[in-house]
């Protein structure tokens, strides 16, 4: 069987479920891994335990991928043996472990900047930018999760609003709860629409707006949306929510990840030992 025809039944039979993204991810992956193969006259059916640890030693040495990489890379072989019945193939390989979490700290956007923000897409006209950044603000979520929402996953009224989180990492739905400043700004913006379209937020063009255009956007503000994000969950933080009912929220499924927030800034550092002997 052809090299595409095995990558497109394992996708069809193993990965039933799974986001689009990590479709797209192991079938990279695994097309990088059959030219390997091919080069050493071995294909996707044929290869043994040897092939798939100098590959993972190739992609360590010759291609200088890190740690991580190479997981994602091994995750995708791992995946395709579980499903081929190929399991002595990935038994005992040998992979650099990647680095724990960094000690510094993520990095989020100051108070200013974020007002500087608030103001500067709330004088806009068109409402539609500032709508982005107060759900981004006030629900901290990732930008493939903002692209997907539908005008239906939200549920919004003078008092309360609560936003259906669908097409999470993981598939791991959740809800949130959405504040009044981003209560208002959503509303400000439908009120504009006059379309029928289901997608919550639109590209100039009148279709759901994309990924690309969302950070592109972010980027005239001088922001990326992982310091967005990162805000959201540093002012739970810094509030004292719980660990459970920060990963609610977010979405993450590691306490380690949340626990990376109350690591202090170098400003918060230098703030605290400014006036140590005054």
């Amino acid at each position: 069987m052809e090299t595409n025809a095995v990558i497109n039944q394992f996708i069809a039979e193993g990965l039933v479920g799974k986001a689009p993204n990590t479709i797209k991810s192991y079938r990279l992956s695994l097309e990088q891994f059959a030219d390997y193969l091919d080069g050493s006259g071995a294909n996707l059916t044929t290869f043994a335990r040897s092939d798939v640890q100098f590959y993972i030693q190739r992609l360590e040495t010759v291609e200088k991928r890190s740690a991580s990489g190479v997981n994602r890379e091994l995750a995708a072989i791992r995946s395709y043996c579980r499903w081929s019945g190929n399991d002595a193939a990935v038994a005992d390989i040998r992979v650099t472990k990647p680095a724990k979490l960094t000690s510094k700290a993520p990095e989020w956007i100051d108070k200013s900047t974020r007002n500087r923000i608030i103001r500067e897409t709330d004088r806009k006209r068109n409402k539609r930018d500032h709508a982005i950044i107060m759900t981004l603000l006030g629900c901290g979520l990732r930008v493939s999760e903002l692209v997907a929402l539908d005008r239906d996953d939200i549920d919004v009224s003078e008092r309360k609003g609560m936003l259906h989180v669908r097409h999470a990492k993981g598939n791991k739905e959740r809800y949130v709860p959405i504040p009044a400043d981003t209560r208002r700004a959503i509303t400000q913006y439908l009120d504009q629409r006059a379309d029928a379209i289901p997608a919550l937020f639109l590209s100039s063009l009148g279709k759901r707006v994309s990924v690309r255009a969302v950070q592109a956007m972010l980027s005239e503000y001088n922001v990326h949306p992982h310091q967005l994000r990162h805000s959201y969950v540093k002012a739970l933080v810094d509030k004292g929510v719980d660990m459970a009912t920060i990963m609610s929220l977010t979405g993450h499924s590691s306490a380690d990840m949340v626990a990376w927030y109350s690591t202090p800034s170098e400003e918060e550092k230098a703030q605290a030992v400014a006036n140590i002997f005054d």
